[in-house]
């Protein structure tokens, strides 16, 4: 028999075993723990039920002090609620595991290169659509156009520069 610490709560369990598996996606060796432990009566079941609820779980083997933080893979009994009485002996079985070690997740808001790519030509396209609409109906000049937009770039482009790195900051955050 192992003795089990899982959140803080000991387990004695029937049957333990441990064995590694590997991460079709990343090809990681995992530590996988099947197990089972027994309880008896309806309250002791719709407590152990609701306990193996949380998707992850701080485990100890009180044998070995090997500690592990573990996902739940699943729980199970042979009895539905409706079933259990004050004295039904209900054996659980559980299978927790370790989760492969996470590259870094894309943030939320994050884009792809592809995706940047695409916003930049949008932004482009927008600018010269609207530069030869004005100069068509006669309302700018290249020259005039140019002169502006250094004037524009001097007089703002520290402060607009701080305005896009701000808001990549929150984006990362």
């Amino acid at each position: 028999m192992t003795q089990l610490m899982i959140n803080n709560v000991s387990f004695h369990v029937d049957m333990f075993e441990e064995k590694m598996i590997t991460d079709a996606n990343t090809g990681e060796e995992l530590k996988r723990l099947n197990f089972s432990f027994s309880v008896v009566g309806k309250a002791a079941y719709d407590k152990y039920d609701a306990f193996f609820e949380d998707p992850y779980f701080e485990v100890t083997n009180m044998e070995t002090k090997e500690m592990l933080t573990l996902k739940n893979i699943s729980h199970s009994t042979f009895y539905q609620s409706p079933e259990i009485t004050d004295h039904t002996n209900i054996v659980f079985r559980v299978k927790l595991q370790q989760e492969p070690v996470k590259t870094k997740e894309p943030v939320k808001n994050e884009q792809s290169t592809e995706s940047k790519v695409n916003e930049m030509l949008l932004s482009r396209i927008k600018f010269k659509a609207l530069v030869e609409l004005l100069e068509e109906k006669g309302l700018l000049t290249g020259d005039e156009l140019y002169t502006k937009i250094e004037e524009v770039a001097e007089r703002d482009f520290d402060i607009l520069r701080d305005e896009l790195s701000h808001s990549k900051k929150e984006i990362n955050a």
